[in-house]
């Protein structure tokens, strides 16, 4: 396999695609100790990166499907994000800043809420994730924005019990990093540009990843490696606990 390659513009980073930035972040992972590791990446786009972070690393591979809880009046902005289990993540400041209601913020959740509990079933098919318990877990995606999305998923695996929460990501903006670096152990990115506009400015080409292809990448990693659950959690699937008012 060629090695892959980045251009760097200054300290910005342009890379080809999501199959070289996960073999960029393969590579900045190397050295340290990966036993037992377990790489969590969230669709669709995160997905591509995680099978080639897998692979590479010979860690096994599933899915998180956190969902971005997003401002009523700019739908890009995220104002938080959930977990299938009701694990969530609120930005305070942005709602305040913004003047959203609470009873918006409490209707978004719990719509996001279904919506992560559907993508999970049919990505996985209702499949139980392996135990995740005492192990090392990479949170893996294309790219973090507002952080929303990777801290929902990363506090509910650190509510799972993950002994090591280590989050791989290309590009994180430098004041985003800052955010993300309080839910996790360790942060291993690319680059923190301070100029930040979206993911897709850092890679020449960013296709859209469909759901088709997230099922076909996960179904060939287990028929090439299998799965070696140890005992599958119910907490994705778990009866959300009601929603209460902030």
């Amino acid at each position: 396999m060629n090695e892959p390659e980045s251009t760097e513009y200054g300290n910005q980073f342009i890379i080809n695609d999501r199959l070289e930035a996960g073999r960029l972040i393969a590579q900045k992972l190397r050295g340290r100790s990966l036993r037992d590791a377990f790489v969590l990446a969230i669709p669709r786009g995160g997905v591509v990166l995680g099978y080639e972070i897998a692979e590479t690393i010979g860690a096994e591979l599933d899915i998180v499907t956190p969902r971005k809880l997003v401002d009523p009046y700019e739908p890009e902005l995220a104002i938080g994000a959930v977990m299938p289990d009701g694990t969530v993540f609120i930005n305070e400041a942005v709602i305040a800043a913004r003047k959203i209601q609470d009873k918006y913020v409490s209707e978004e959740r719990a719509r996001c809420m279904k919506e992560a509990i559907r993508r999970l079933r049919e990505y996985r098919g209702g499949m139980p994730h392996p135990e995740i318990r005492g192990r090392l877990v990479l949170l893996v995606d294309d790219g973090i924005a507002t952080g929303a999305t990777i801290i929902a998923a990363a506090r509910w695996v650190r509510n799972e019990g993950a002994a090591r929460v280590v989050i791989a990501v290309p590009f994180v903006p430098s004041e985003t990093a800052r955010l993300v670096r309080n839910e996790c152990d360790e942060l291993v990115c690319i680059g923190m540009p301070e100029s930040f506009m979206a993911v897709s400015q850092f890679y020449r080409e960013f296709p859209e990843v469909t759901d088709k292809e997230v099922i076909g990448l996960l179904g060939a990693y287990r028929s090439a490696h299998g799965s070696r659950p140890k005992h599958g959690l119910t907490a994705p699937y778990a009866t959300p606990s009601p929603i209460q008012p902030r």
